[in-house]
């Protein structure tokens, strides 16, 4: 059985979405998989919902805690991104016991199995990545880019990593986040991983980190698709089998892409409340009933336009 180890980092406002991304990720994980999960946290211990349940159904899983304790109580914090985010960058030195680790934000579902994705030959860089679409094509975000000495177009998400600990801790990087994340960078823990890393990413496909942006680009067939920021294996079957990170709306929250896939994936776990369910989609229900006529017509021209594509 292969053991892959996955770091998560979040706070207890994400408890059920924590719960949802740990049973998107058995219930793609092959029969010879083995998930050693291990949550970064300061202070209290986060709750995952129903997380006994979730490990009664699924025996090839372990779950372990590792606390930072107050190493970013200093860090900056903006746009409702908590210092959660920055637990990350402390995984060499808290998760001695592997060279490497898978790191996931916790509003994405997984749909692959990582084993292929674990082996992925890292050569001599500290992270694989995805490229972050918006802010390398955006002409505001690239002027921003520019202001923090990095190149534009050459920018990488941090919410979806493979994670080169052996190396971190060879060239004793961890102090370098640390100094870093006191000053205020506007895409927080983002801006010190490329920073700090520059030259020193791999990209890895896209399919393991889907975001809205690229959804958009498979299926209206831009591009994108011709760049280094979306590469082979990338087709049409990437919009069923890729892994989906929610990085805008959250699907528990509001209406977004692929919500639906959010949402049957946590009707198919042993969490599943059919209230918290009915809730919902009963309070989004009548939502649309107090909508105003203009905005009706203008949802049914969006759905002639680009729904029924």
């Amino acid at each position: 059985m292969k053991t892959i180890p996955i770091v998560l980092t979040f706070d207890s406002n994400f408890s059920l979405p924590a719960a949802v991304f740990i049973t998107s990720l058995m219930q793609s994980a092959s029969e010879n998989t083995f998930y050693d999960i291990f949550v970064i946290h300061a202070g209290e211990v986060p709750a995952i919902t129903g997380i006994d349940k979730i490990m009664e159904t699924y025996p090839n899983m372990a779950i372990q805690y590792r606390s930072v304790g107050n190493v970013f109580s200093k860090a900056y914090e903006v746009r409702g991104i908590t210092k959660a985010a920055y637990y990350r960058l402390m995984a060499a030195d808290l998760i001695p016991e592997y060279d490497r680790v898978i790191y996931a934000d916790v509003d994405m579902i997984i749909r692959l199995d990582m084993t292929e994705l674990y082996d992925y030959d890292l050569a001599d860089n500290y992270f694989g990545a995805v490229y972050a679409l918006g802010i390398n094509t955006s002409e505001e975000s690239r002027k921003y880019v520019s202001s923090i000495g990095l190149t534009p177009g050459d920018y990488f998400l941090s919410g979806f990593l493979l994670m080169n600990l052996a190396k971190i801790r060879h060239d004793s990087l961890t102090k370098t986040f640390i100094d870093l994340a006191e000053a205020n960078y506007k895409y927080q823990d983002q801006d010190i991983m490329n920073i700090a890393c520059k030259g020193k990413i791999a990209s890895i496909p896209y399919v393991y980190s889907m975001t809205i942006a690229a959804f958009e680009a498979v299926s209206k067939k831009t591009d994108l698709l011709n760049t280094k920021y979306m590469y082979n294996p990338f087709n049409r079957d990437s919009l069923i089998y890729s892994n989906i990170h929610y990085n805008g709306v959250k699907p528990w929250n509001d209406w977004c892409p692929n919500m639906d896939q959010w949402w049957e994936c946590y009707r198919k776990s042993p969490i599943y409340d059919p209230e918290i369910y009915f809730t919902f989609f009963n309070n989004k229900l009548n939502h649309l009933d107090q909508l105003s006529l203009l905005k009706r017509i203008k949802l049914l021209i969006r759905y002639f336009i680009h729904g029924r594509k």
